[in-house]
């Protein structure tokens, strides 16, 4: 008979005899035996079952008690991590800030809200002519953004659904297409920035220069006032893009409508007084705050004002009007549908499949997240104040609205600048603000979509004028021409590009650049030539690099130390390299750095390291020892004194331990 310990069912460890040999068990074999006092049956299936009542305490699917204890610790550590309250603050911050939520608060929030929702509801409606969609997709856009922040926004004045840049993107890589294009993009959008997330690549946005935005933001700014001059004129023709509107623009110049002509100017006459209002009246408002409040809500209120005006108008006078006007728009709340992986194009009387759908977008599936991404963060570092932007907080956060946004016909969304500092303007105190914005925009949907039949399009196109022609950034030419003329160049490309090219390219070349900057950077680092002096008077070369030693720049550091080597040296003269500003060195790095060494041995010139740091004091000798290259390295000033005085005196190098704190007297500066 075979024994075998058991763990114990009620606390304890004793030995259970099974009086039968049969099937093996883990807790002996088939038959019975006692544990505990107790009665047991182990069965033929390996079944454990207790005679007393018959309850059955292991099977063959069970895990065994001592690995089942374990596992359930390791389970339950891991689950209290991922669920510890620093965790959940990281993905929810609305765990943070709710329980200190006051009644003072809601109410700013609440004031927020509506403001923002009365700025939300025009430009909603614009953005969508500018995609190229329905003016309502503008309205489908933005409302679930409002709630998905709440829970998930790091940032409190923040609002998310369709701006300026996403808009004229959708329509740049949708424009001629069915509506659906642009909700197969929204959902595209969330898939990346959910795997942009959970692979932490925000960095990514970080290599798109100053300059660059600034200039593919004014070029945007710019093609997008050129699309909007069909509105404002009242005009129809076939051409799109900045070049060929304006193109199109003075062919059918004699075609213009005056009514729509007079209608817009006299909008953007009113938004730019409007927007003008407080300051322009401020010796009131100075005296008088309320009064100061209500030109604040006005101003801010304006292009909800413009729009409504617009409708009563026409409405009044329709059928006899001579506007044009948006028309039928689909009543009520879009139907909650999964994005569309199949897409009929009636133009061409087929369907297109999801592999068609994906080579056909394959660019704007990873321009227009990238793009959003770059805006949003630029919008939440501007708002955030004092306190820390997390930039896989706010791509979670784009993500989840993006995906389910596309269930409700959205098309891409991302963070809004002029949405965000109206909200940040009236005082908003947390993201619970978007509530009562997403509710404004549903209650729209639901009872006013009637009445924007009658919304003129002039007007649309006007406040889409007014929105974004303050995006043209030209206030940053001048300090970059006091700064580094330089960085004019991306600027001006960028611009040049994107306006005359396309909006795709433009950001390509945007990025093309700055990556070249940034290489030309890492292989032209600035290199300082010292002649110097030991106390001993003993000379030597002094090469001082000021930053890390990678593959593009060693040809250009032995190009410059050999120049200097063959003009200011010679064989008993040393060249020492001073690397303490090198901060991280590659393998590529380290290999060349053998080959200078070999090739200046050649020639008897001796080369010296000095201040090497371990980490590539290790990379260097490593590579220098399986190339058989002798490797001198000083770490003290002491130490490099005494090797350079005895090679001068062409002396045997000895090991020098000392330490001491002679300072090494530099004559004269030679730059390269």
């Amino acid at each position: 008979m075979r024994t075998q310990v058991l763990p114990s069912i009620t606390g304890s460890s004793s030995i259970a005899s099974c009086s039968s040999d049969s099937v093996f068990h883990p807790f002996g074999k088939a038959g019975s035996f006692s544990l505990n006092n107790k009665s047991y049956r182990c069965g033929e299936d390996g079944e454990v079952r207790d005679i007393g009542n018959g309850e059955v305490i292991w099977n063959r699917s069970s895990v065994p008690m001592e690995e089942n204890s374990g596992l359930r610790q390791r389970c339950r550590a891991k689950c209290s991590k991922i669920l510890s309250k620093e965790n959940l603050q990281k993905v929810f911050p609305i765990i943070k800030w709710a329980p200190e939520y006051s009644r003072k608060k809601m109410v700013s929030d609440i004031i927020a809200g509506l403001t923002v929702g009365l700025t939300i509801l025009p430009q909603g409606l614009a953005y969508a002519t500018v995609a190229g969609l329905p003016p309502v997709y503008g309205l489908y856009s933005g409302f679930v953004g409002c709630f998905v922040y709440i829970l998930f926004g790091g940032t409190q004045a923040i609002t998310i659904g369709p701006n300026a840049i996403q808009c004229i993107l959708t329509w740049k890589f949708t424009n001629g297409k069915p509506p659906e294009y642009a909700v197969f993009l929204c959902f595209c959008s969330g898939v990346i920035f959910m795997l942009m997330y959970f692979l932490r690549l925000g960095f990514i946005a970080n290599f798109i220069s100053t300059p660059v935005i600034s200039g593919f933001t004014s070029a945007v700014a710019l093609t997008i006032v050129s699309t909007q001059l069909k509105g404002l004129l009242g005009l129809q023709f076939p051409q799109e893009g900045f070049l060929p509107t304006i193109e199109g623009t003075i062919e059918n110049f004699s075609k213009i409508h005056t009514a729509d002509a007079l209608l817009s100017l006299v909008c953007c006459l009113t938004l730019f007084f409007l927007m003008k209002l407080q300051f322009i009246f401020r010796f009131i408002g100075k005296r008088y705050p309320s009064i100061d409040y209500a030109l604040w809500f006005i101003a801010t209120s304006r292009n909800a004002i413009i729009i409504i005006a617009c409708t009563v108008m026409v409405a009044v006078k329709h059928p006899n009007h001579p506007y044009s006007i948006v028309g039928h728009i689909i009543p009520g709340l879009p139907e909650v549908k999964p994005p569309p992986f199949s897409i009929y194009n009636p133009q061409e009387n087929r369907t297109h499949y999801i592999g068609e759908i994906l080579s056909e977008e394959s660019a704007g599936i990873i321009i227009l997240p990238l793009l959003g991404l770059m805006g949003h963060m630029t919008i939440a570092k501007a708002f955030a104040g004092s306190a820390r932007v997390e930039a896989s907080q706010e791509m979670l956060s784009i993500g989840i609205s993006n995906l389910i946004s596309s269930f409700f016909s959205s098309m891409p969304i991302a963070g809004s600048f002029s949405r965000t500092t109206v909200n940040a303007m009236s005082g908003a105190e947390s993201p619970a603000g978007g509530f009562v914005t997403g509710m404004m925009v549903i209650l729209a949907l639901q009872f006013l979509t009637p009445y924007f039949f009658y919304i003129p399009k002039a007007s649309l196109a006007s406040v889409v004028c007014c929105s974004v022609i303050f995006m043209v950034d030209l206030k940053i030419i001048r300090p970059m021409w006091k700064s580094k003329k330089m960085d004019l160049i991306p600027w001006a490309l960028t611009v040049l590009v994107t306006l005359f090219v396309g909006l795709e390219f433009g950001i390509g070349i945007g990025l093309v650049i700055s990556a070249m900057f940034l290489l030309y950077y890492a292989a032209r680092p600035r290199v300082r030539i010292l002649k110097g002096f030991t106390t001993r008077n003993s000379q030597f070369i002094l090469v001082q690099l000021d930053r890390s030693l990678t593959f593009p720049s060693v040809d250009y550091i032995t190009d410059v130390v050999g120049k200097a080597a063959l003009r200011y040296g010679n064989k008993t003269t040393p060249i020492v390299i001073d690397c303490h500003h090198i901060q991280f060195a590659d393998f590529t790095a380290a290999t060349a750095i053998s080959d200078m060494v070999f090739n200046f041995s050649q020639f008897q010139y001796t080369i010296v390291f000095w201040k090497l740091k371990p980490s590539i004091l290790r990379i260097v000798s490593n590579v220098m020892a399986d190339s058989g290259n002798e490797f001198r390295h000083c770490v003290t000033e002491h130490e490099l004194e005494q090797t350079v005085d005895r090679l001068a005196t062409c002396e045997q190098l000895e090991d020098v331990t000392t330490d001491g704190s002679n300072e090494i007297r530099a004559r004269r500066e030679i730059r390269s």
